[in-house]
C-alpha cells in the first residue's frame, strides 16, 4: 500500500464516519416517516458501496464480482424499504 493509498483510504474512512453519524441522527430523528427511512437505506447503500470497492479492494476488478457484491446489500435495502412502507401503509400487526 502506498502512501497515496493510504491517504485515499483514510479519506474514504473519514466519508463512511460522517455518513454513519449522520445517518444514525437521521434515523433517531426520522420517527418512522418514510423520506428519512428511505434517506437512511441510501445512505446505508453508500456506505456498502466504499466499503465493498474500497476496503475489499474490488474497485479496479472484474465488473462481475462487483455487481455481485453490490446486489446483496441493495437486495437487503429494497426489502427494508417496502417492509416501512409496509408498515406505513398498513399499520403495525
Amino acid at each position: 500500500m502506498t502512501d497515496a493509498s493510504t491517504g485515499k483510504l483514510f479519506g474514504t474512512f473519514a466519508t463512511l464516519v460522517v455518513l454513519a453519524s449522520g445517518g444514525a441522527t437521521l434515523a433517531a430523528l426520522s420517527g418512522g416517516l418514510l423520506v428519512p427511512v428511505a434517506a437512511v437505506l441510501l445512505i446505508a447503500a453508500v456506505k456498502a458501496r466504499f466499503v465493498i470497492l474500497d476496503f475489499m479492494g474490488l474497485r479496479s476488478e472484474k465488473r462481475g464480482m462487483r455487481l455481485a457484491l453490490l446486489s446483496w446489500p441493495a437486495l437487503f435495502l429494497l426489502v427494508a424499504f417496502a417492509r416501512s412502507v409496509a408498515i406505513a401503509f398498513l399499520g403495525a400487526a
